[in-house]
């Protein structure tokens, strides 16, 4: 499990102090955070979350609103892992995790209070059910002790937009 939350010996190391204050790029990161998850998934050499906030940060990935998905797709193919930002409904989340895992868009911890997207975590399979349990990966405090979540759930914070990638071969375990 990759934390969004950087330790401040990594951020030293790495010269994040560049950036600003560790702290509020930390609140910002879960989607730099998801793309090192998706990168250790498929096998490949990830950098830290410093390392990847710094080139996300050249190559334009954030805006004031947070990271452009196109932009966190483009991160993941730099690194030899093609992804596409593109909407998937809720309920054709279930066929596209037997394959391979999607970055999704949510309210962080899943409220059910009619707030959509603003955080994104990995939805990385899930058990079948008639309300399918979706197995997660939040990079979140809230998402350390937190990997299942009912469809219903996700569905009432989900945006609809996703990262899709190709399919894992063969499945590998998210970090």
């Amino acid at each position: 499990m990759c934390r969004q939350l950087i330790d401040a010996a990594e951020w030293d190391l790495h010269g994040g102090w560049a950036l600003g204050d560790r702290t509020e790029w930390s609140n910002r990161a879960c989607g730099i955070a998801a793309v090192r998850m998706i990168l250790l998934a498929y096998g490949r050499q990830a950098p830290t979350v410093t390392e990847l906030l710094k080139l996300a940060v050249k190559h334009e990935v954030f805006t004031p609103q947070g990271a452009v998905h196109t932009r966190l797709a483009d991160l993941a193919a730099s690194f030899g892992v093609p992804g596409r930002a593109e909407p998937v409904a809720a309920d054709e989340l279930v066929g596209r995790l037997g394959d391979a895992p999607v970055i999704i868009s949510i309210t962080e911890q899943f409220p059910d209070d009619g707030r959509t997207g603003g955080h994104l975590v990995i939805a990385r399979g899930y058990h079948d059910a008639p309300d399918p349990t979706i197995l997660i990966r939040d990079p979140s405090g809230w998402g350390q002790t937190h990997e299942r979540v009912p469809l219903s759930r996700v569905q009432a914070s989900y945006s609809g937009r996703a990262i899709t990638f190709a399919p894992l071969s063969p499945v590998r375990t998210l970090s």
